[in-house]
């Protein structure tokens, strides 16, 4: 498969967004995706992030745009993980105590994200209805992770339902994907190749940024995911 630059992921993005919303006839539809597709291309690890949903009821919006927003209310509390996680993966280092707003924007720059429901809901996702929605939307969901072909997939959230059993049970090609892994750091990760790729791609079900915890439990997460990277993509 041909390489792909950044106006190939633009382009590629929105006739996708555009076919999904139309057949999908969803009223409303919040994208996702690649961030900055020309620092993306740049990237020696390329990371997407798989969530949920977006918090936005009754609303059309870019939250790549949003992310980037340092306006927004919630921009602050919401990606500092994310943040840190990128780093960690993408460079290890001292766990970041303090994320200002300027490194925030830096590291979420690098990666690609995905909501498995492209249709906003509230603060508290039901798990049910995700489900549905991935399994509906599931070929679609393929999709778009095979514009990206990432080189490490970090699944957002643990608990019932969660994001990479979605992955593995209804979204991913079943001729793609491995047994599950043994655990590191007791994280569970699989690996899945994407057509057009040489090297398979793990795919591991991580805590969810979201959560509130004291600074000592963030810094645990990070050497956490500092570890995956090492054994996995660094």
């Amino acid at each position: 498969m041909e390489k792909l630059n950044n106006n190939n992921i633009l382009y590629l993005e929105n006739h996708l967004f555009r076919r999904w919303k139309e057949e999908r006839n969803y009223e409303y539809f919040v994208k996702d995706g690649v961030v900055n597709p020309q620092i993306w291309e740049k990237q020696k690890i390329k990371i997407t992030f798989v969530l949920k949903e977006a918090n936005w009821m009754n609303e059309s919006i870019d939250m790549k745009e949003w992310i980037l927003s340092e306006s927004s209310p919630t921009y602050w509390k919401t990606w500092n993980n994310i943040s840190r996680w990128t780093k960690g993966i993408l460079e290890g280092g001292e766990y970041p105590v303090h994320v200002s707003k300027k490194d925030k924007t830096d590291w979420l720059s690098r990666i690609s994200f995905i909501n498995l429901k492209k249709v906003g809901g509230n603060s508290r996702a039901n798990d049910s209805e995700i489900r549905k929605y991935a399994i509906n939307d599931s070929k679609y969901l393929l999709e778009q992770l095979t514009i990206y072909r990432p080189d490490i997939i970090i699944c957002c959230g643990r608990g019932t339902g969660k994001n990479a059993d979605l992955l593995y049970d209804e979204i991913l090609g079943k001729d793609t994907l491995s047994q599950w892994q043994s655990p590191i750091n007791g994280f569970n990760f699989f690996y899945t190749q994407f057509h057009g790729k040489e090297n398979k791609t793990p795919v591991v079900s991580f805590y969810h940024p979201q959560r509130i915890a004291s600074h000592e439990t963030f810094k645990k997460w990070y050497e956490d995911i500092c570890a995956i990277a090492e054994n996995l993509v660094r």
